[in-house]
């Protein structure tokens, strides 16, 4: 027993006996004194006086005893140095301010609100290397001040082997408080219960770094206001709630705190010297603090060492991992002491889908990668607490996850580790599980897959976003078919491949991977062989190489009478001849390809099939048909609940409605149409909306607008390589700048339009912008210019059966000749162009013919003919609204 604390039992005991005697003495005289009731009334007085003096001595000695400060020689100040803090400013400026905040000892007298009575807690988690340690250091010396009672720090090793044991702990808390070895208890409740009877009354701040759990905590908390702990730990803790009692998750430091953090090692000069590669060297080392202060010490100890040198070390994935190792620093046994804790499952599961494409992962990947009946919920939950998976907001939806890539790299080693037996009866249970839910998927776009298919939601999948979820898990779903084969699974693969046929529109398949993924082998089922060959000409199709999608079916460019078309293989061949811009024959073959799905009552590849067909007609010239074909594949895509359909074909109505000068009913479809491809994450469709968009908006006169949705098309197609779309949007510039009075502007579109086209070999958009050069001369008074142009465009649309470019062509050049004196060559180039509008239905295209030809006959002296001719289009509305209408100043299509 410490010699100050028998002292003060000494001193309280003699107290008591004082007060004893002088109670019994006062007895004495006031029972000589008085007599009957007034001395028993003055000795009850006598007693309560004594009493209420026993009382005080008796506290004042317990708080002497228990409170009084500490001498100096037993005020722990037990801080370890600050490690380098560089950024983090709102988060540790938060801390401090909260630390500094210091009550005064509750003294024994109850607060008025609980959690003023408690001590605070503030506990910092996050994963490992994140700079748990390095915040609270530094906090820590911040606030000292505020506990002149003392600091303690303790490491409770909660990332080693033998988390540092809380009754351990206790013990040198207590003997660093002053208590003397023989009066620290046995027992850790024991212990526990005299740290917080000592520390009650003080103010005390204690720093629990590095905690396993909230087990091993919880002994090591103190009661009094006064006290404050702060804890650093890779998982959350549980603590209790109150407002003096928080959790704080430590995050990444952002871009700017990540490029100040290696400079704070490597050296502000060397970092401003080369900003750009020292950016890319911080995304390498994922902005984690612990790679940035590896990376910056190597470069500190070898000024030979430049940043590209170390960019190049760093920029191979695969040896990364293996470069973050320092001294005692090394990433590797950073993400080992959290990986080693895991279960069994958890280490299994994590590596499988850390071998997966990158990507985002789900509830739906944890749980096909565990062993059936394993808990797939706490799996999640434990790699999320121990920050080996990041989780991303849901949005309503099913959660998220990612690796990063560091962590990715070594769970992958550490999988390659595991037995391969272990490894193939992992991913068997993968392939089975992909199998499984895109056949399930597929199904309701080929309901013979109905069979195949499970009864039940294939992994709580939902079919009405199957091509959302395909598109997402495309290259995985390619790994899972390749994998089938080497784990013998060929029958497996090929059903997985074919249901991967019925999602071409969404997913991306090159020719080369399509000759492989559809490889039909020795596949003995004639339904798979069949789906397995439309894929891989769809692919083709997809790759722009149409003469390779019809060998797939046309030999030698003739049907092979082996090998009968059936319905779905001719939406197929439609879809090439379309591609080679051979319309006529694209419209037939749909046509009837349209016609035999609806006697099988194939309802999806109706829907697909009359998605193309109204483009093939309004290409043809027949608009109000493909208005028609359009509106009813919308409404089989709501029947589907296909969003990515509806959107499409939101878009491609819009583009027939805008043909029909209807821009007001087009313009609402495509911008929905930009929203959904926006939320869908689908950027060239997105791109295609907005240029459509633009269209519309030029119609409406909105041209501004108009180059605002080009500029934000461009935006997206420029960075993919998009060269025919960015050649596309600048023919469509064309007009716009034309219209006004930017000619110069207007012939630059031109020019890099055509040098697009020339280059693309796009014989058919080439012609297209020749037309609009022709148009530009015309505007411009060069009507003798304008007709090569305008010629060439004619020849083109004509040979590939664009009716309506034809017609617009044909119109340009009447009033070209019109123009330079020459009636016949004008008439008959102007009634051609009436003669096909007339056969589509487009009355407000056939309405600016009927001027110009109205001009070009009074021209030629044919006044009576004139004349007649303008009596019968007086019955066309749109003829009455646009009086005096000239082709040779007017912007095309516009009013």
């Amino acid at each position: 027993m410490s010699i100050d604390v028998q002292a003060r039992r000494r001193r309280l005991m003699m107290a008591t006996a004082v007060v004893a005697a002088v109670t019994g003495m006062s007895g004495d005289l006031i029972f000589t004194e008085l007599e009957g009731a007034q001395a028993l009334g003055a000795f009850g007085g006598a007693v309560a006086l004594m009493g209420g003096v026993t009382v005080l001595m008796y506290r004042h000695a317990t708080q002497e005893q228990v409170a009084s400060p500490s001498p100096a020689s037993t005020v722990p100040h037990q801080l370890p140095s600050e490690h380098r803090l560089v950024g983090r400013q709102l988060l540790s400026a938060s801390l401090i301010e909260r630390l500094r905040d210091v009550p005064a000892p509750a003294s024994g007298i109850l607060p008025g609100e609980p959690a003023a009575g408690q001590a605070a807690v503030v506990a910092v988690y996050g994963a490992g290397g994140t700079g748990k340690t390095a915040l609270a250091l530094h906090v820590a010396h911040r606030v000292k001040e505020h506990y002149p009672d003392g600091q303690l720090h303790v490491d409770l090793w909660g990332d080693g082997d033998r988390p540092r044991d809380s009754g351990e702990v206790l013990g040198e808390f207590l003997h660093d408080l002053g208590v003397a070895p023989e009066d620290v208890p046995d027992r850790t409740d024991g212990r526990a219960r005299r740290f917080r009877s000592l520390t009650n009354n003080l103010r005390l701040l204690i720093v629990l770094d590095n905690a396993h759990s909230t087990e091993q905590i919880q002994p090591l908390l103190p009661v009094g206001a006064g006290c404050s702990v702060l804890v650093t730990s890779r998982r959350p803790l549980s603590i209790e709630d109150g407002s003096r009692r928080i959790r704080k998750k430590i995050q990444l430091p952002d871009e700017n705190e990540a490029l100040e953090l290696l400079s704070a090692y490597a050296g502000q000069e060397r970092v401003a010297a080369e900003p750009a590669t020292a950016l890319e060297i911080v995304e390498f080392c994922e902005r984690l603090p612990l790679s940035l202060r590896i990376v910056g010490e190597k470069l500190a100890t070898r000024e030979d060492l430049t940043l590209r040198q170390m960019h190049e070390r760093l920029g191979h994935e695969g040896d990364r991992l293996h470069e973050m190792v320092f001294g005692n620093l090394s990433l590797q046994a950073c993400l080992s002491l959290s990986y080693r804790d895991l279960p069994e499952p958890a280490r299994n599961a994590m590596g499988l889908m850390a071998s997966l494409h990158k990507g985002r992962l789900t509830d739906w990947h944890v749980r096909q990668c565990l062993p059936a009946g394993a808990a797939a919920g706490s799996v999640a939950d434990e790699l999320v607490a121990v920050g080996l998976m990041e989780a991303h907001d849901s949005d309503g939806g099913e959660s998220g996850y990612r690796f990063h890539d560091l962590v990715r790299v070594f769970a992958q080693e550490r999988y390659e580790d595991l037995p391969p037996q272990e490894r193939a009866a992992a991913e068997e249970r993968l392939v089975r599980a992909y199998r499984e839910a895109v056949v399930y998927l597929a199904a309701d776009r080929a309901p013979e897959l109905g069979a195949e298919a499970s009864r039940e939601r294939a992994g709580g999948l939902d079919r009405s976003t199957a091509a959302d979820w395909v598109a997402g898990e495309s290259e995985r779903i390619k790994w899972a078919i390749t994998r089938a084969r080497r784990l013998g699974l060929e029958s497996e693969g090929a059903e997985l491949a074919e249901g991967l046929t019925y999602f071409l529109d969404d997913v991306k398949v090159s020719t080369e991977s399509a000759r492989w993924l559809f490889d039909a082998g020795a596949e003995p089922r004639a339904r798979v062989v069949g789906s397995l060959r439309r894929g891989r000409a769809a692919a083709a199709l997809g790759s722009g190489m149409p003469d390779t999608a019809l060998e797939v079916f046309l030999p030698g460019g003739s049907a092979d009478p082996a090998a009968p078309l059936t319905a779905r293989d001719r939406a197929v061949v439609a879809r090439a001849y379309a591609a080679k811009s051979d319309f006529r024959s694209a419209l037939d073959h749909m046509t009837t390809a349209v016609r035999e799905l609806r006697a099988d009552g194939d309802r999806w590849h109706v829907l697909s099939s009359l998605e193309k067909l109204g483009e093939f007609q309004r290409w043809r010239g027949r608009p109000r048909e493909a208005e028609h074909s359009q509106q009813e594949a919308l409404r089989l895509a709501a029947e589907f609940g296909d969003l990515r359909a509806q959107a499409r074909l939101r878009r491609t109505l819009a583009e027939t409605l805008g043909y029909l000068r209807r821009p007001q009913e087009a313009a609402p479809l495509l911008e929905q149409a930009v929203h959904d491809f926006r939320v869908l994450g689908d950027r060239v469709w997105e791109g295609a909306s907005l240029y459509a968009l633009g269209k519309i908006n030029r119609l409406l006169a909105r041209r501004e607008a108009a180059l605002e949705a080009y500029d934000k098309a461009e935006d997206i197609f420029g960075p993919m390589g998009e060269r025919l779309w960015v050649g596309r949007i600048d023919n469509a510039r064309i007009r716009v700048y034309a219209g006004m009075g930017r000619f110069d502007e207007a012939w630059a579109a031109a020019r890099a339009s055509l040098d697009a086209f020339r280059q693309l070999g796009h014989e058919t958009w080439h012609a297209h912008t020749q037309r609009d050069v022709g148009w530009l001369h015309l505007r411009q008074g060069r009507s003798a210019e304008a007709v090569a142009p305008l010629t060439e465009a004619v020849e083109v649309t004509r040979r590939v059966g664009d009716a309506y470019a034809q017609a617009m062509a044909l119109h340009l050049r009447g009033v070209a000749h019109r123009e330079l004196g020459r009636p016949e060559e004008a008439r008959a180039d102007l009634e051609g162009a009436l003669a096909i509008y007339r056969s589509g239905a487009y009355e407000w295209n056939e309405a600016i013919v009927l001027h110009d030809l109205i001009r070009a006959l009074r021209a030629e002296g044919a006044a009576a003919e004139a004349d007649s001719v303008e009596a019968s289009a007086a019955a066309n509305p749109a003829f009455a609204r646009m009086p005096g209408r000239d082709g040779a100043r007017a912007v095309p299509d516009e009013e």
